[in-house]
């Protein structure tokens, strides 16, 4: 019976080792977690790490991570009447005009000249834009114009938003506009 005993309070004792050895280490790693950091290295067989604590002898890069902790966006339908205007650090320019009754037009001019033209509908569903339009590419220095044969669904999604200036995502690239009225 004894051996029993012994038996069972060793399980007990090595469960309890476990579960204090586990809450050690989340402690411990919470901090690291917390701040988010993640670091890659390359170890002696040029084999590629990622992780929250590189070893301490290994020459680590932190990892850029990118839109980790966004911040909630609160969208105004109704502040989104009007016409939009911004240009881009490349050297084109963005004019949206959207209207009440669901009616969008948006032209963007690239920095070799061309010209995209979109016009269609246009949806809000908490900080996403939606657009249900036609394409047209008015090519650079008269090479002419392309104009898509069915409805195209594009998708922006609102990162910044005030009643004077607002800024979208699609596809990685940020379109910042103002107010013009």
């Amino acid at each position: 019976m004894k051996q029993g005993l012994l038996l069972t309070a060793s399980r007990l004792t090595r469960t309890v080792l476990v579960v204090a050895l586990v809450g050690l280490l989340a402690a411990q790693a919470g901090p690291a977690l917390a701040e988010g950091k993640i670091y890659t290295w390359t170890d002696e067989e040029g084999t590629v790490h990622y992780g929250d604590r590189p070893p301490r002898n290994a020459q680590a890069e932190e990892v850029s991570i990118r839109g980790q902790r966004q911040e909630a966006v609160e969208v105004n339908a109704a502040q989104l009447n009007g016409t939009w205007f911004g240009r881009g650090a490349n050297g084109g320019e963005t004019r949206i005009r959207i209207q009440e009754n669901g009616a969008i037009r948006f032209t963007q001019t690239r920095p070799d000249q061309s010209i995209y033209n979109y016009q269609g509908i246009w949806r809000l569903e908490d900080r996403t834009l939606s657009v249900i339009t036609e394409f047209i590419e008015e090519g650079g220095a008269g090479t002419g114009m392309q104009r898509s044969v069915e409805p195209v669904q594009l998708t922006y999604t609102f990162t910044a938003f005030s009643p004077e200036a607002f800024t979208l995502r699609s596809q990685g690239q940020d379109i910042n506009v103002s107010l013009v009225n």
